[in-house]
């Protein structure tokens, strides 16, 4: 699958995770969260998937939703909601 920063960070920002880049670490964290709760890593698949961890029965859902998006070619944006 070929993901891209921008998109992921949109289906972990629709799931209640924020997503943020210095060089090559991928940092995500709850919104507002503190630094004990944040996580580290240079994978974007590692970012997404912790990511949707974090966010609950919630982002299990969104998974399944940004696999088939990035299938498709279809937004992600218009199949969340």
């Amino acid at each position: 699958m070929n993901m891209k920063y921008k998109t992921v960070q949109e289906v972990l920002r629709k799931a209640g995770i924020v997503m943020s880049k210095k060089g090559e670490v991928h940092r995500i964290n709850f919104f507002s969260g503190l630094e004990d709760t944040a996580y580290y890593t240079p994978s974007l698949q590692g970012a997404l998937d912790r990511g949707l961890a974090l966010a609950g029965g919630a982002g299990r859902v969104k998974a399944s939703v940004f696999a088939k998006s990035a299938e498709t070619g279809i937004s992600t944006s218009a199949r969340i909601g």
